[in-house]
């Protein structure tokens, strides 16, 4: 009877383990899942913050030399290079807002541009002289081109 007693105790013991064992792994993988969400979301923030930091830094720095277009693609965003009658032009194609550079009104090359970031989405409209909103699926920025450029 005595052996009896040390196998039910032996039982008890490795399903109380296994209970534990179990409710541990639980726990890290709900963490698991918080955290993947609570990063995702990091991300999708940083994703937004990047484009719409990005336009907003090329017209600050170029703020005179800034206008608009249409092309073949939609609006542009047409950054001139000086006196050198070239120009750097966003726009979006492809599902990203990229970024070429050549002349403001010469053919545009999607393949060849650097990639700014995915898009779905990219709307220019003036407000009032001098200030764009710009609207991206990342959201919506509002630039100010300066008195040198003029939105056409």
């Amino acid at each position: 009877m005595k052996q009896e007693g040390k196998g039910r105790t032996g039982f008890a013991a490795i399903t109380v383990t296994v209970f534990f064992l179990g409710c541990f792994l639980s726990l890290i993988l709900f963490g698991t899942m918080i955290y993947r969400s609570i990063a995702d979301g990091h991300e999708s923030s940083n994703r937004k913050r990047a484009l719409l930091s990005y336009l907003l830094t090329v017209t600050r720095v170029n703020e005179s030399a800034v206008y608009t277009a249409v092309g073949e693609y939609g609006p542009m965003l047409i950054v001139a290079d000086g006196d050198s009658g070239y120009a750097a032009r966003i726009y979006a194609a492809d599902g990203y807002l990229v970024e070429d550079y050549g002349k403001p009104d010469g053919k545009l090359y999607p393949d060849a541009a650097d990639q700014i970031a995915e898009t779905d989405r990219f709307e220019i409209e003036e407000l009032q002289n001098n200030l764009l909103e710009v609207t991206t699926s990342q959201g919506t920025v509002y630039l100010h081109i300066g008195k040198g450029g003029a939105a056409e």
